[in-house]
């Protein structure tokens, strides 16, 4: 694959902790870079797709109900852990 430059200007402190992450991971700033944003693409990414997701079952009016929710959440740290909910509310 071709690589092109790009020219990107940094706060001093994001360019001094770039810098030294490059020394800690004996990489190039221009490495760490470069996989730092693909992360955060990739991040960006997920995060779309997972909106996405949501509104198209918010179209088709599948939920899950605030009371299977709440019976979630309040289950949290106990013995009797729930696992996360399944939808409950769906269009008539």
């Amino acid at each position: 694959m071709a690589l092109v430059d790009l020219s990107v200007p940094l706060e001093p402190s994001v360019k001094a902790d770039l810098e030294a992450e490059a020394r800690l991971s004996n990489q190039t700033p221009a490495e760490v870079a470069e996989e730092a944003i693909a992360q955060y693409l990739s991040g960006r990414k997920l995060k779309r797709e997972a909106i996405r997701q949501a509104l198209k079952e918010a179209d088709d009016g599948v939920f899950i109900s605030e009371a299977a929710v709440l019976r979630w959440v309040e289950s949290w740290g106990t013995a009797d852990e729930l696992p996360s909910p399944e939808p409950d509310v769906f269009p008539r």
